[in-house]
């Protein structure tokens, strides 16, 4: 081949790298990075443990996301009777549920709403809350009962998980088996013999043979495993699923899918040119990609455009990455085995020299692309360690980071020490070695026998990482999951040799202090229990009661039944957010108590993270000494202003200090990765490390 062809090739390559890593670049710097939403129940209409003078004409249900594709919720009436007709979702915004109430429908009580919703991005989610219809108080049992069901739940369907790990695995090879071959496998191998060209091009097509089955196989599985969340495996559930707008994109999935089986096929049997094919399949691949990243967490549950773009530019970036690194390990490899002597090292040096730079593109948009997903998906440190999401996310760091490194060597140590005993033993007349590590023992037999090992460890690396990919992606993500728990918050007081233990579920928050730390408009259940010096429950010999008025007036007084475990309890929310004080008072034994609690109130998922619980006042047994802890729930109240939260939706959300470092971490990387591209691209256009 002339040289200036070459020259001209590897020049074209470095420009297609460099625009191509510079516009997604801009593409992910556009992008802002909100504080990720979810496809949950955000609230409804009549809210959580409102309680209304007669039952609704219907139940309103708002959902954040990017809207409901199916729903299946039910309302019960205090006898356990099924009182609602079938629901109906809001053409005009799928995010609302409506679920009309029969009109027989008039008992006075306790009402639970069961839901279940199959949400844009292929999940389904589950809940329940309860409002209750005229004056009697709500039970306590009930009320833990319905918020035990609500309990969020972390379980990652197996068969879901497995059949978009292999789809993804799938799609990575369409994207970057055809890029590499084309710029970087087949300009080296064109001065190969035929033999050579014949063999590495076989291999290249039985690699993109595999990954479009994988595609199929992935899409067809991953589609009837949705189908099922709206009933049995059936032709009537998968005719439903498929006037779905998921099963819309799922059905052009399966359709692309099966057009590049076909084009794979075809090329096979050379029915289409080599290089047509290559861009047909990488065209193909990118198809398939959007119609993934157009139905992903991020696109569903940050925004349509926003989250798509994003989740695009990291499969991509893991094409170029591990697709490509798959051509080395399984198609340059044993081809140049079968090649003269006198190439084999120089074709695998020219190739992997070829090849670091569109690694550098991919390295570099899935590391960015990264940073920003996670920072949607886990906004605290807590949820890497606290959730499922965070803990897969974190074994697929170890192990992409371990790829990168190897990654590293390669090109930093394997690769510039390949090109100099290359220099040396062309000098001095050596026979150059094989690439099968098993024959001469030469330097350069030595460092190329260490570069296979390497690479094709690095390959089953990134293919347990695009594994875990999967998933991640059918897991609820930690922004999700990490809010699910509730929490109990216990505050103990001593008395004459007895304890009197305060407790108030759910809490914002379970690490109280001496100060309570609630949400407003939540039905609490608070209980008071009276314990001897032998930690059992006595019984108060008068009406225990419990005392509440707010920094703004508002007060009431409410008298607490006994449970059947000794406790005295009441269900009852806080309206208003602010400074609460608190008072508990009963007779235990004959012993009058009357403590103080302060409390403070927050706008339902308003509260920061971090809390400062200082000690305060220590003695609570007078009226007078609960002024210190007003004092000091003021503090708490500075503590915890609301960050803002509209509807469930993230606008106007400040984002906490792990996603900002998160956001930091990507500009970096696109700072670094478009200087590393820009060096490797000079390095490349004047001739690698000859």
């Amino acid at each position: 081949m002339p040289p200036g062809t070459s020259m001209a090739r590897a020049r074209s390559l470095a420009a297609a790298a460099l625009v191509g890593l510079l516009v997604a670049s801009l593409a992910l710097a556009l992008v802002g990075t909100p504080v990720a939403a979810h496809a949950y129940l955000s609230e409804s209409d009549p809210a959580n443990g409102e309680q209304v003078d007669s039952p609704p004409d219907d139940v309103t249900l708002y959902f954040s996301g990017d809207g409901v594709v199916n729903a299946d919720v039910t309302v019960e009436d205090p006898n356990g009777e099924v009182v609602s007709a079938e629901p109906e979702i809001d053409p005009d915004d799928t995010q609302v549920v409506r679920v009309p109430i029969d009109d027989a429908a008039g008992d006075d009580g306790m009402y639970v709403v069961e839901w279940e919703v199959l949400a844009d991005d292929g999940h389904t989610t589950s809940g329940s809350f309860f409002f209750a219809v005229g004056d009697e108080p709500l039970d306590r049992d009930a009320v833990l009962e319905a918020y035990e069901d609500d309990e969020g739940d972390e379980t990652i369907p197996p068969v879901e998980a497995g059949a978009k790990a292999l789809l993804l695995v799938g799609v990575v090879g369409l994207l970057g088996i055809p890029a590499v071959a084309t710029l970087a496998v087949r300009p080296v191998f064109a001065r190969a013999d035929a033999t050579t060209r014949s063999r590495v091009d076989g291999r290249i097509g039985r690699l993109l043979a595999g990954a479009a089955g994988l595609t199929l196989v992935g899409a067809v599985v991953l589609g009837l495993a949705r189908t099922t969340a709206l009933g049995p495996l059936s032709l009537e559930t998968i005719s439903q699923f498929v006037e779905t707008p998921l099963g819309e994109a799922w059905i052009a999935q399966v359709a692309l899918a099966v057009g590049l089986t076909g084009l794979v096929a075809a090329a096979a049997r050379g029915l289409v040119a080599k290089r047509a094919s290559s861009v047909a399949a990488f065209a193909g691949a990118l198809a398939v990609a959007g119609t993934i990243a157009w139905t992903s967490h991020s696109a569903t549950a940050i925004d349509r455009f926003q989250g798509a773009a994003v989740d695009f530019a990291h499969l991509l970036g893991a094409g170029l990455w591990a697709g490509g690194l798959a051509v080395l390990a399984l198609g340059v490899v044993p081809a140049v085995r079968t090649a003269k002597p006198d190439d084999r090292a120089d074709l695998l040096a020219r190739t992997i020299e070829r090849f670091s730079l569109l690694a550098f593109v991919g390295v570099t948009l899935v590391v960015a692309s990264g940073f920003v997903l996670a920072s949607w998906h886990v906004p605290t440190a807590d949820g890497l360690t606290e959730t499922a999401y965070g803990l897969t996310l974190v074994a697929k760091l170890v192990l992409a980071t371990v790829a990168l490194g190897l990654g590293g060597l390669s090109r930093f140590v394997l690769l510039p020490r390949m090109a100099a005993d290359r220099r040396t033993e062309t000098a001095d007349g050596s026979r150059p070695a094989s690439t099968d590590g098993g024959v001469e023992r030469s330097s350069r037999g030595r460092s190329v026998s260490t570069f296979v090992r390497s690479v094709r460890l690095e390959v089953a690396l990134l293919v347990a990482v695009v594994v875990l990919s999967g998933v991640l992606t059918s897991a609820p993500t930690a922004a999700v999951a990490g809010g699910d728990d509730l929490v109990e918050s216990t505050i103990e007081y001593e008395y004459d040799d007895h304890v009197v233990e305060v407790t108030a579920f759910p809490a914002a928050d379970e690490t109280a202090g001496e100060t309570l730390l609630l949400e407003a408009d939540e039905p609490i259940v608070f209980e008071a229990t009276f314990l001897d010096d032998g930690g059992e429950a006595v019984a108060s010999d008068q009406p225990v009661r419990l005392l509440a008025s707010s920094d703004d007036g508002t007060e009431f007084e409410v008298e607490l039944e006994e449970t059947d475990d000794g406790a005295y309890a009441v269900v009852q929310p806080l309206a208003d957010d602010g400074i609460w004080e608190l008072r508990i008072t009963g007779a235990p034994e004959g012993s009058y108590v009357s403590e103080w609690i302060a409390a403070v109130v927050v706008p339902a998922d308003g509260h920061s993270e971090d809390h400062d619980h200082d000690d305060h006042a220590e003695d609570h047994d007078h009226a007078e000494d609960h002024v210190d802890d007003h004092d000091h729930a003021e503090d708490h109240v500075d503590d915890h202003e609301p960050e803002g939260h509209a509807d469930g939706h993230t606008d106007g959300v400040e984002a906490t200090g792990f996603q900002i470092l998160l956001q930091f971490g990507a500009v970096l990387t696109v700072i670094g990765g478009v200087i590393a591209v820009a060096l490797e691209s000079v390095r490349v256009r004047g001739g690698g490390f000859d």
